[in-house]
């Protein structure tokens, strides 16, 4: 496992606020948030968020809305921008926050303050989503899911550094569906006057990415941290049933020794994990 400058960050602390936290957890509007955040990430984002306490959130992946409700419960000061190229999931939305449909490297950020943080849960390339935020000179990003080799369905920090590349499979309804968006996109191009083909909808489906050892070579000179958040209990087992004691998919000591405290109705959540990650970059 890769780690780069711990930052100073004790169990302790977190054990401290995860007591706080279960009683907050409580009232998130999203009970049963399926394919989005469990109890184990939102737990790990706030306590990040918390620690680093931005002026300014950008959440860049929205599906239902837990996480916006997470960011504003954990900041209530902080400003905030939503981003989704598809809003139309969300049950929770905000009144305090902005949201755009508009993807992050297409936003206007030339005055955005110093203490910008970037939450990226929107299952793109890691690498050139972490070059995007250093163009845009954002220092403190969250990666919520950072899939371990071979897994997931997007080129993640953890595949750069173990130079595996992604190859993304496809079935076959997803592969009709990519077909059918790009002929549309060229019947439209052939038939409507100054047409701007946009391949955001293509790209986004279509996910290889060869090894390049280049890749995290490059990416490991601009970070001053890099932090796999721990999980809260061991987790002898990952959601793949790969045993979590290789080499490639060890994690941080976990934050209990024991599952003791009471969770309530979200103990079966505490085995959600996924390597959620939070680098700063270098200035």
């Amino acid at each position: 496992m890769f780690k780069k400058n711990h930052p100073d960050w004790s169990h302790e602390s977190m054990k401290e606020e995860l007591t706080r936290f279960i009683s907050l957890y409580k009232d998130r509007p999203i009970k049963e948030n399926l394919h989005g955040m469990r109890f184990p990430h939102m737990f790990a984002t706030y306590f990040i968020l918390k620690k680093i306490n931005p002026k300014f959130v950008i959440e860049s992946g929205v599906y239902k809305g837990q996480s916006t409700w997470l960011i504003e419960t954990a900041l209530p000061e902080c400003e905030i921008l939503c981003l989704d190229i598809d809003l139309k999931q969300i049950i929770y939305k905000s009144k305090k926050v902005t949201y755009s449909e508009l993807d992050f490297k297409f936003q206007d950020f030339s005055n955005i303050p110093e203490e910008t943080l970037v939450f990226f849960d929107d299952h793109q390339d890691h690498i050139e989503r972490i070059k995007q935020a250093k163009n845009f000179n954002i220092k403190h990003i969250i990666l919520e899911d950072n899939y371990p080799i071979g897994k997931g369905d997007f080129y993640t920090v953890k595949h750069s550094y173990g130079n595996k590349g992604f190859n993304h499979p496809l079935e076959i309804k997803s592969l009709y569906k990519t077909i059918y968006l790009f002929f549309k996109l060229l019947i439209k191009k052939i038939f409507k006057k100054n047409y701007y083909i946009s391949l955001e909808q293509i790209s986004s489906r279509l996910r290889d990415r060869k090894p390049n050892n280049n890749d995290f070579l490059n990416l490991e000179k601009n970070l001053d941290i890099y932090y796999e958040f721990p999980p809260i209990i061991k987790i002898k087992k990952n959601k793949w049933n790969e045993d979590m004691t290789k080499p490639h998919l060890e994690t941080e000591k976990e934050i209990l020794d024991s599952d003791n405290i009471d969770f309530l109705d979200f103990k079966d959540e505490l085995q959600n994990y996924n390597y959620i990650t939070y680098i700063m970059l270098r200035a």
